[in-house]
């Protein structure tokens, strides 16, 4: 084991601050303090996909900006907490913001909830654990009396929480601010961490209740358009040019303008279709400061594995890695490094369950055949182009336009921009949508998430209305008409999800399409085998119905374009029987019926042909 010391790796440090004070390493992005609060701009808003370190660059801010109220404009603490980073060789700069402002800090991530109702509670929460840190402006003698009424029902969760006064929750950060401003004689700054969350997830049960209660008069779907209505009182302060220093917004996507920034002037967004060299490795690790990170833990022979596993994102000039998963690899293993049990280094899928992106669940069951041959060309490694919507509506998302679909692929990390495909014209058009963009799976472990995805709501299709045993059950009753109509659609709305890292024949993702099938209903079926030594070779698919006295054999065939599928199913039954696949079912006495199925795939459609042999 090596002698040397490392810093600390938490777990998901929560603050810039925790993790320092936890002795964590820390990849320094303190110089975009400076690039950030020197841009003329009065609000920025930066949007980049989930685990990519947005709230960890909110934080540093918070830490660094910040009075204290204890030593109102005495930056010591920030002296020790910022020590070794490159932000203090700018003295000038530091003289001048170091510790010098008010902040109002406040992330949105957790606003949710299955109605309108429970989702304003979390909200007013929030705006409470915000409103009690500035409790000790109670006691300030800048403040009238009028102005600490207002702060005591701020720091009361319960009047808070009574949506009769939803209107104090919408102007907490008007008063908070002026409060601040009476305080110190300066206006505040404003961070808002995750801004889109709450409206993503009223967009997400908004679709969900109109699925399960449909037209039904005592249901409004209005849970998002009112979402929308207290966001934009809450933010109402940004149309304000003089009542903020500057605001700082993060989320995963930019909300268009008539949604929730109506009359707000004054901002510019960062995007991950942006071109502005000074903020394309603001968040995220670039590939030096990724491969640094693996030299100081002792991983870099690892690089190449990290490289393809977790790279692969192109914010335009910049090639970067997704922090969450190289961190998350580093902490794995490093152990497994010093103790020389090298075998066990493996680089995990990390990033894949971690985020909801509830939005895109809205699109299952409504992509159409070139969607899926889309999906499709994106698992087989190739570009796809799509007209970007750059700035998105989220109740539009129930309208369920595919290019919506891909664009929010796009913005959460899915899919990373194609820029040597993409013309530079088409980004600088000054409209947000109907820029054709060309996108591509990023890395291994989201082409992984694309496999895992996909394949999960087949299965959810599958699963509904007991499909899956339908399906087997009419195979053992040799009802081919019922099969035929069921796989066709499946086949036409579901992609295949081949094995990319070989050219695997073909049979073996139509194969794989079935077992998708049949694997959700194994608990309805008795001895289930997939490629079953039998006879003469290997039956693809056999099973039994419970109770044993029923059995079906499945040969898959595919054929070239001009070939008919009829004959090809046909010769798939030929060879159950020529190679005696069904020889040992033959053999167990309480099995009645066998039948021996022949289905022929070409492209979306197949065949299917049905001969009882026992």
């Amino acid at each position: 084991m090596s002698d040397k010391q490392f810093l600390t790796l938490p777990e998901s440090p929560t603050s810039f601050e925790e993790l320092i004070e936890d002795n964590g390493y820390f990849v320094d992005k303190t110089v975009f303090i400076k690039t950030v609060f020197t841009d003329p701009a009065k609000i920025l808003i930066f949007t980049r996909p989930r685990r990519f370190g947005k709230t960890l660059l909110i934080t540093m801010f918070e830490s660094f900006l910040k009075i204290d109220p204890e030593k109102p404009f005495d930056n010591s603490k920030q002296l020790e907490l910022f020590k070794g980073t490159k932000i203090l060789e700018d003295q000038e700069f530091c003289s001048k913001f170091m510790g010098q402002y008010p902040v109002i800090d406040i992330t949105l991530k957790d606003v949710d909830g299955d109605n309108f109702e429970e989702a304003y509670k979390m909200f007013a929460d929030i705006v409470f654990d915000v409103s009690k840190r500035y409790s000790y402006l109670l006691n300030s003698n800048k403040l009238d009396e009028s102005d600490k009424v207002i702060l005591r029902q701020l720091t009361d969760i319960n009047y808070l929480e009574d949506i009769n006064n939803s209107q104090r929750v919408k102007n907490s950060l008007k008063h908070l601010s002026s409060f601040l401003y009476k305080e110190y004689g300066k206006y505040p700054i404003l961070l808002i961490d995750e801004y889109d969350v709450p409206l993503a997830n009223a967009s997400y049960h908004d679709i969900q209740n109109t699925k399960l209660y449909g037209e039904d008069k005592e249901f409004k779907a209005d849970y998002h358009s009112r979402m929308v209505t207290l966001m934009k009182g809450f933010l109402g302060i940004l149309k304000d040019k003089n009542a903020l220093t500057k605001t700082i917004i993060t989320g995963c996507l930019k909300v268009a303008k008539n949604s929730l920034f109506t009359g707000v002037n004054n901002f510019t967004v960062n995007s991950v279709v942006d071109k502005e060299k000074k903020y394309t490795s603001i968040i995220g690790f670039t590939k030096d400061e990724t491969y640094q990170f693996l030299e100081d833990y002792e991983l870099d022979d690892y690089a190449q594995k990290v490289k393809e596993h977790y790279d692969g994102y192109k914010f335009y000039d910049k090639e970067m890695f997704c922090p969450w998963d190289v961190v998350k690899f580093v902490r794995k293993n490093f152990e497994f490094k010093q103790s020389g049990e090298l075998s066990e280094i493996e680089t995990g899928n990390y990033w894949d369950g971690t985020t909801s992106d509830k939005s895109l669940s809205g699109y299952i069951g409504y992509l159409t055949d070139n969607d899926n041959q889309k999906m499709q060309d994106l698992v087989d490694g190739k570009s796809i182009s799509f007209k970007l919507n750059e700035s998105m509506n989220y109740d539009t998302l129930s309208e369920h336009n595919s290019d919506d679909f891909w664009s929010l692929l796009l913005h959460t990390g899915y899919l990373t921009l194609d820029w040597e495909k993409t013309d530079d014209e088409e980004l600088s058009k000054d409209h947000t949508s109907n820029k054709k963009v060309f996108a591509r799976i990023p890395n291994l472990e989201i082409l992984d998430c694309f496999d895992t995805n996909i394949k999960a709501r087949f299965s959810d299709v599958v699963k509904k209305d007991n499909l899956a045993l339908n399906i087997a059950n009419a195979l053992l009753e040799g009802n081919v008409d019922f099969v035929q109509n069921k796989l066709g659609p499946l086949l036409r709305s579901f992609v295949s999800v081949r094995d990319t890292a070989t050219k695997a024949p073909h049979e073996n993702y139509y194969h794989g399409f079935l077992n998708g099938i049949f694997t959700n209903c194994k608990d309805n079926l008795e001895e289930y085998h997939s490629n079953y030594e039998s006879g003469d070779g290997y039956a693809d698919i056999t099973f039994n119905n419970l109770g044993g006295t029923r059995a079906c054999v499945i040969e898959i065939k595919v054929c070239k374009e001009k070939e008919s599928r009829a004959k090809k199913a046909n010769e798939a039954i030929e060879q159950i029987l020529e190679k005696h696949y069904a020889d040992a079912i033959f053999e167990d006495e309480n099995i009645t019926s066998v039948n021996a199925v022949g289905i022929a795939f070409s492209g979306k459609n197949c065949f299917i042909t049905c001969k009882k042999i026992k």
